[in-house]
């Protein structure tokens, strides 16, 4: 793994390009950056990536270690805040490392991604989602995701075990040119395993007919995903003008 990756989980510090330090407490932890790192390392077709939402660039700095291999690798980053609230140390971090294919981008995802799904429509292999955690917004990010990646890419999603997030990703699974192709171990075990056994009693496929909804939406919901989901596109998005599916 990249030495500055192993620095800045070793010391819970980063710094901006002046050297003013800030504590890491916003970022993928070890086991999601290992599943992004690895997930595009068992891939060799997976060359442009996009990621909505830096912060301090453990993710881009996981995904961007994963590409440097590669030829023509190319990362986007979409991240309005970068300098605003994150003080740069994300890019700062990139460039640290030793990345140069990566290009960062300080507007808001709902207005970005319109212009490039327009020009670069079905040329991504793989978008991180990492943004605004509201449930519209995700769902929003989705949206554009999946007129940003080819058949056969991939689109992740952190944070699944926020209701919001879980409740997004819910509805897009069921899309009928998706799957879902893997899933991170929860950040905290003890929740994992209270997952597991409410699943286990009220398994997902009936959870949403006999729960009340606001318990379901609210609470269960954040039992079906991990911290962190992988769907796989297998097929062109061929739903009819009025598809809808229970989620």
């Amino acid at each position: 793994m990249n030495s500055v990756i192993e620095e800045i989980y070793q010391t819970g510090v980063v710094r901006d390009e002046h050297g003013t330090e800030y504590e890491l407490n916003s970022s993928v932890d070890r086991l999601e950056g290992e599943f992004l790192f690895q997930l595009i390392n068992s891939e060799p077709d997976i060359r442009k990536t996009l990621e909505i939402g830096c912060a301090y660039g453990l993710s881009s700095l996981h995904i961007c270690a994963a590409l440097s291999e590669r030829d023509s690798a190319k990362h986007i980053v979409i991240d309005p805040f970068q300098h605003e609230s994150w003080h740069g140390v994300g890019v700062s971090n990139l460039q640290r490392a030793g990345f140069n294919f990566f290009e960062l981008i300080e507007k808001p995802s709902e207005f970005i991604l319109p212009e490039i799904a327009q020009n670069e429509s079905g040329t991504f292999d793989m978008v991180f989602i990492d943004g605004w955690h509201t449930f519209d917004h995700t769902l929003l990010d989705l949206f554009y995701a999946n007129r940003l990646i080819k058949v056969g890419g991939y689109i992740v999603i952190d944070d699944c075990n926020w209701s919001s997030v879980a409740k997004a990703v819910s509805y897009f699974s069921k899309y009928p040119a998706y799957q879902v192709e893997g899933q991170c171990l929860s950040k905290i075990r003890f929740k994992r395993i209270a997952g597991n056994i409410i699943k286990a009693v009220i398994p997902p496929s009936i959870a949403s007919y006999v729960l009340p909804r606001n318990l379901y939406d609210k609470h269960y919901i954040r039992t079906i995903y991990s911290s962190m989901v992988a769907l796989k596109k297998v097929d062109d998005d061929g739903r009819k003008w009025y598809w809808f599916e229970p989620f």
